[in-house]
């Protein structure tokens, strides 16, 4: 059942005024600490904004309620002249720090044997102040934290804010990089500013510090996946995870040696009936032979086999009889060509 709601006059006797834009626009980007140091600054009206009593209510040091203040500043809130009310310098009170000092870089490039090499060092936190002298300097972190917004589908906390100022403007990164890599990233359900960090910077350590390089990583990986998805349905893995090892097999066979499911299908058979199990090493030896030998369509491997079959090594074994053999041939036969609708 819902519930009606009322306006109780009893606590309007005395009110001041918050501007519009606030609530319009700046609700969604500025953190709680500076929405509170706001309203107590907008509450003491025409006189000068006393820092001090701020601080104390709000249990913040004084420096922090300074930089409170100094975002609003920077949005036109309040100016340091004029009637609006400034910040103004007590005797208890230190006076404000100087300009905050750009965040150093943290990407390093060298050419080593005509190859890029990308270091990223690690980083401070970007304070209050850094990340407002980054935001006034530019016009375009506000769009992108917006955007951001947008794309992850939730408010900006603070400690996200200062993360993607800092790929933003310490990794020297494109706003239209980082909106692809947080798409990305929420699609694979890790979109925390951790994992976030964590795939942005292991991507520019690679070299991938562009959006068409962005975009072509996302597009391997895409294929990476969809070929892991094969493979898991070929082999009747179900239940657990590929490991490191078995995906960079499958990453080997589909990009290295350029072979589909059909090929690794036949291979797969072969090492099962061979072996009684699944053994990427095994398989893996008879895809990486059939590559070096040319054969390159399941035509190719069925006569590879058979001709295996019926010449034997000189000094080694004798060849198994059709009834010997650990694969049915014309069965393969059989399955392919229903799989191509013969």
């Amino acid at each position: 059942m819902s519930q009606d709601f009322q306006i109780d006059f009893g606590i309007w006797g005395s009110i001041f005024p918050v501007p519009c834009a606030i609530a319009d626009q700046e609700l969604k980007l500025c953190t709680e600490h500076q929405l509170k140091v706001l309203l107590l600054a907008l509450r003491q009206g025409k006189s000068p904004v006393d820092l001090s009593a701020i601080a104390g209510r709000l249990g913040l040091s004084v420096e922090k309620a300074a930089d409170c203040l100094d975002y609003w500043r920077e949005r036109g809130v309040f100016s340091a002249g004029g009637n609006a009310p400034s910040p103004a310098p007590s005797p208890a009170v230190p006076a404000p720090a100087a300009a905050p000092a750009p965040p150093p870089p943290l990407r390093e490039e060298q050419v080593v044997e005509g190859q890029r090499i990308t270091t990223v060092h690690s980083r401070a936190k970007l304070t209050p102040s850094q990340q407002n002298k980054l935001i006034r300097e530019d016009p375009e972190i506000p769009q992108l934290l917006q955007l951001l917004q947008e794309v992850l589908s939730r408010t900006l906390t603070p400690y996200e804010t200062e993360g993607f100022l800092y790929l933003y403007s310490g990794l020297r990164l494109s706003a239209s990089y980082l909106l692809m890599a947080a798409q990305y990233s929420r699609e694979a359900g890790k979109d925390n500013i951790r994992q976030i960090e964590k795939l942005v910077t292991g991507w520019v350590e690679r070299g991938i510090d562009t959006h068409e390089q962005a975009e072509a990583e996302i597009k391997r990986l895409a294929r990476r996946r969809e070929n892991e998805g094969q493979v898991r349905e070929l082999f009747g893995i179900h239940g657990r995870n590929l490991s490191a090892k078995e995906r960079d097999y499958i990453e080997h066979w589909f990009t290295d040696l350029s072979y589909g499911p059909e090929l690794i299908k036949l291979a797969y058979d072969r090492t099962v009936d061979n072996t009684g199990k699944v053994s990427f090493p095994y398989l893996n030896r008879i895809l990486d032979r059939w590559h070096q030998t040319g054969v390159r369509t399941p035509q190719e491997a069925l006569a590879e086999m058979e001709g295996g079959k019926r010449k034997p090594v000189k000094g080694g074994p004798a060849p198994q009889s059709p009834q010997e053999s650990s694969y049915d041939l014309e069965e393969i036969r059989r399955l392919m060509e229903q799989n191509s609708g013969g």
